[in-house]
């Protein structure tokens, strides 16, 4: 089974080993994040993931007051 590199900042798939070695850092070509951590996982569960946080996006809309900013 395939495993893709997942940015944790943005959730994009467009990332890239930045530097190799034992110290990699990978970089986010959506985002721009640098850094050894990144999340890897498997088309699926990215599928999994984006449908829980669309999911939830849901939520908090509907429990947020109709007219009131965020800043």
């Amino acid at each position: 089974m395939k495993r893709i590199l997942v940015c944790p900042v943005c959730k994009s798939k467009e990332v890239e080993l930045d530097a190799g070695g034992y110290t990699g850092k990978y970089y986010c070509k959506n985002c721009g994040y640098v850094g050894s951590f990144i999340l890897e996982m498997t088309e699926g569960e990215y599928r999994e993931m984006m449908e829980k946080e669309k999911f939830e996006r849901k939520e908090d809309e509907k429990s947020k007051p109709k007219g009131v900013r965020e800043d």
